[in-house]
């Protein structure tokens, strides 16, 4: 397992290299090094891609059957296990799973570490000729948008407010842009209850993009970027796929009763009912010659 995680880190470090060695000359080894982390984070999703398709159509599904599983809670709920077992039956035939977000994320994850061992200690992974390798031998703070690349928001704290200031507003912007591809993917449509692991689902959804903020402090400013570009990138992919397929609709969640039509009434039973009124209508009359 560790050799093909360390595979893994020599992979990133191939491609940032090469993205390195294009820039290189063209801008200062700072925002050279930044923008090859960028395009490394759009390629890295551009190949996640298809499973992000997949699961957002997923979700999709498990939003348009939210009356039927609606009706199956409200005919079994006596009978808790066949409920369930009649919930799943339809999830799996519908092809539908609730958190279209969150599996791409996971996956991620082990590029995400990969990535942070490579700032970590790059001179490990990257080739020291190379023209990435001479630029890391050379001691210069490799700096992109006010931020050492290689330096953690933590490490910059120690230095003042002032400095740590650029690593503040990208972790912030980090955390954001992630709530905000969260609403995005999910506006306008029904928040599933009471089916199986909604409820972890969806508080996974809301710590992820804090717990991700919170541990980032110790990260390195390059891996910051990499997951604030990777949200953006990944909200691009969430409009694409709803301008391909069009935005989900809220399921419909209650229906209008049909309106009851006055009952008719035979006409021996309306002549029975003007009996009594013409009576009391003599009975007037009869007052008024006295």
């Amino acid at each position: 397992m560790g050799e093909i995680f360390n595979t893994l880190i020599r992979g990133l470090g191939s491609i940032l290299g090469f993205f390195y060695d294009l820039l290189d000359g063209v801008f200062a080894e700072g925002v050279s090094l930044g923008l090859s982390i960028i395009l490394l984070t759009i390629v890295v999703n551009l190949l996640v891609f298809p499973l992000t398709l997949k699961q957002t159509r997923a979700t999709r599904a498990f939003t348009a059957i939210q009356p039927e599983i609606k009706r199956i809670q409200k005919e079994y709920k006596d009978d808790p296990q066949e409920m369930q077992k009649k919930l799943m039956e339809l999830q799996k035939s519908a092809g539908a799973t609730p958190g279209g977000c969150l599996l791409p994320l996971l996956v991620q994850m082990p590029i995400w570490f990969a990535l942070f061992r490579l700032l970590q200690t790059p001179e490990q992974y990257i080739a020291p000729e190379s023209a990435l390798g001479l630029a890391l031998a050379d001691d210069v703070p490799k700096t992109f948008l006010g931020m050492d690349l290689f330096t953690s928001p933590s490490e910059a704290m120690a230095l003042g407010l002032r400095a740590a200031l650029p690593y503040l507003i990208m972790i912030v912007l980090m955390v954001a842009t992630q709530y905000v591809q969260q609403w995005h993917a999910t506006y306008g449509q029904e928040r599933p209850a009471g089916q199986p692991g909604a409820g972890a689902q969806q508080a996974i959804t809301k710590i992820m993009p804090l717990f991700i903020g919170f541990i980032s402090w110790n990260f390195p400013a390059g891996l910051i970027i990499y997951w604030a570009t990777g949200n953006l990138f990944r909200l691009g992919q969430q409009a694409l796929i709803f301008k391909m397929d069009g935005r989900p609709t809220p399921a419909a969640t209650t229906t209008e009763e049909p309106k009851k039509e006055p009952k008719a009434i035979p006409a021996s039973e309306q002549a029975e009912a003007k009996k009594p009124q013409q009576g009391a209508a003599d009975k007037r009359r009869r007052r008024r010659r006295r």
